[in-house]
């Protein structure tokens, strides 16, 4: 009877360490806001009403920083790419590129064109 609960409890303990910890693993920063409008990279040099708001986007993460703290990526949809600045955040994301992910932040117009201030990421 005690090799039954010394088993359960072994079980209990490995399920309860493992969770979703894969799940939490791809979240970066605050995560994907889900009351963000969900956008194309188009729309960010089409719509100026969005300069200074909070979207989400989704796309392949095409380059990204090469230093250590990976600040810094450019995500490409079908509509375009744009650079995305983690850096203001303070959260990095590891090594990622050819990933889809999806990121949330305020758009800013810069001398280059346009960037997003993550908030938050998820590397699908």
């Amino acid at each position: 009877m005690k090799s039954f609960f010394l088993l359960l409890a072994i079980l209990l303990l490995t399920a309860a360490c493992s969770g979703d910890a894969g799940d939490a693993g791809n979240i970066f920063g605050s995560g994907v806001d889900q009351q963000a409008p969900v956008i194309k990279v188009k729309d960010v040099y089409f719509d100026k009403s969005l300069q200074g708001k909070v979207v989400s986007l989704e796309g392949t993460i095409i380059s990204q920083c090469q230093s250590a703290d990976k600040c810094w990526y450019f995500m490409q949809d079908d509509t375009g790419r744009i650079f995305v600045n983690l850096k203001p955040a303070n959260f990095t994301l590891p090594a990622a590129i050819g990933k889809k992910a999806k990121v949330s932040g305020t758009i800013q117009k810069t001398t280059d064109g346009f960037q997003i201030i993550a908030q938050g990421a998820e590397v699908l």
